[in-house]
């Protein structure tokens, strides 16, 4: 990959102890928050198995998962800005998906808002295809609506998956 002209060598490897601050100070930049209710269940991203993309010492996102029975959850995937749009998310899904499968696992599920059309179009073609839709969930655990991307309301949560095994 290159960056600026310059070659960069990105790789996606598995979370180390030294990485998790940074993995909160992306957490607490893209979403205001490091624990994640989704599924019916809250999550912090800091005490679950996590995946990084990184080139040297930057680190310019991740990936966090839980495994429950026969499936891993994929509580948060980010890559910052600046290095969207270079198949750093891409390398991150797939090093998911290598997980769930060297774990036995059969299903990679992830929920997301309403409003993220950007997270449901990556997720969609990258083969997920939508399970279930609860109206009304974000709505209930904020207590109001929000407002989203380009102005849509965030109310409701969409959750897909994608057969692994």
């Amino acid at each position: 990959m290159t960056t600026g002209g310059e070659a960069v060598e990105w790789q996606v490897c598995p979370a180390t102890e030294g990485h998790y601050p940074r993995l909160e100070e992306l957490a607490l930049r893209f979403w205001g928050e490091t624990k994640v209710d989704n599924f019916g269940r809250a999550y912090d991203v800091l005490k679950l198995p996590a995946f990084v993309a990184q080139a040297g010492e930057e680190v310019a996102g991740f990936h966090s998962h839980s495994v429950e029975d026969d499936r891993m959850n994929l509580v948060m995937l980010n890559v910052v800005p600046e290095h969207q749009g270079r198949g750093l998310a891409k390398a991150l899904l797939g090093a998911a998906v290598a997980e769930a499968q060297k774990l036995g696992l059969n299903n990679l599920v992830v929920a997301t808002s309403n409003d993220d059309l950007p997270a449901l179009d990556f997720h969609q073609r990258a083969g997920f295809v939508i399970a279930e839709v609860v109206p009304g969930l974000l709505v209930e655990h904020h207590g109001r609506v929000n407002e989203g991307f380009a102005g849509i309301p965030v109310r409701d949560e969409i959750r897909l998956e994608l057969l692994v095994r």
